[in-house]
């Protein structure tokens, strides 16, 4: 029963390999919840991935000689710029599912196509994944970050904000750059915001390391710092409010309000006008992101003291 259980996992391990190497929109929430499903399925997702490069001789071998099998239709040689799924399937005698299987990775992997992938949310949306190595990203709205399927120990954050619990390796420490800057995992979970010209790095737990240029800074839990206009500003905030938006709520202190619009839009999908002469007004509180749009809108405006009306594509909040 429990070669059964293994070779069940092991199948469904190479299913999601496949899946998730085959360009295209993949169900990485599925993916997430096979992994927490039982501790023993990302070991063997590592397994599969190791068999992947390691079966490499393999495909060359068959893309030089492809096999006649009586019946079957000849499987042609690999094309140079084949895509990396078409509707044909090849067959090889014995190892055929091992060279398909393995066909994907050396393709990724040989420069012939590109192993980078972006995952993007929309305003409003939010979306949790795993990758390989067992680290957890969680998506807030109106976030792009890019990964990359042949090394799950690096990524770009384009814009938005995301949060990460990284599984620590120390001889292959998890990178995220964000324009010319790095922030270097010590083993953490952190939150990073990127927006024009700032970035505002926070961590809960654990330590990281962010780099820009010739300045190398250490963040420990609750550190944060703030990067922008060639000024690096450093504080600290309690850890239980780091990553707030992930448990529905934003916690303020002495915030402007501009800040606040920006991350209900972020988290809601609402679209918020300030008037111009509340733009640099100070918020200190809690925003308790649950309920429908009219309840939220009403709970803001008795929050922030203003008024706050719906109008055709969102919010106006005023004096």
């Amino acid at each position: 029963m429990q070669q059964l259980a293994e070779q069940s996992m092991r199948e469904a391990a190479i299913a999601w390999h496949l899946r998730l190497t085959d360009g295209s929109d993949a169900d990485w929430d599925g993916f997430a919840d096979w992994l927490e499903a039982d501790p023993r399925h990302n070991d063997i997702y590592e397994a599969v991935c190791d068999a992947d490069l390691a079966l490499e001789p393999a495909v060359e071998i068959a893309r030089e000689a492809p096999v006649e099998v009586p019946g079957v239709i000849k499987a042609e040689p690999f094309p140079e710029m084949a895509p990396v799924r078409s509707a044909r399937r090849w067959i090889w005698p014995a190892m055929a599912a091992s060279v398909a299987f393995v066909a994907l990775g050396t393709w990724a992997g040989s420069g012939l196509l590109t192993s980078d992938y972006a995952v993007r949310t929309a305003p409003g949306e939010t979306r949790t994944f795993a990758l390989a190595d067992g680290t957890r990203i969680v998506l807030n709205g109106g976030t792009e970050i890019v990964l990359d399927k042949a090394d799950p120990r690096v990524a770009t954050l384009k814009g938005g904000e995301a949060q990460f619990a990284v599984h620590h390796d120390a001889v292959r420490p998890f990178t995220l750059s964000v324009g010319d800057q790095r922030i270097v995992d010590v083993g953490t979970v952190f939150n990073v915001r990127s927006g024009k010209d700032a970035l505002r790095v926070e961590v809960a737990e654990g330590a990281v390391r962010f780099e820009d240029g010739m300045t190398h800074v250490r963040l420990n839990a609750g550190d944060t710092l703030d990067a922008g206009s060639g000024t690096i500003v450093e504080g600290s905030r309690p850890t239980a409010e780091i990553g707030g938006w992930t448990r529905g709520r934003l916690v303020y202190h002495d915030a402007p309000l501009v800040e606040v619009v920006a991350d209900i839009t972020r988290a809601r999908g609402i679209a918020v006008e300030l008037g111009s002469d509340i733009s640099q007004r100070r918020f200190s509180g809690v925003i308790q992101l649950d309920g429908d749009d009219v309840s939220l809108q009403k709970r803001v405006g008795t929050l922030l003291g203003l008024k706050v009306t719906a109008t055709a594509d969102g919010w106006s909040i005023t004096r």
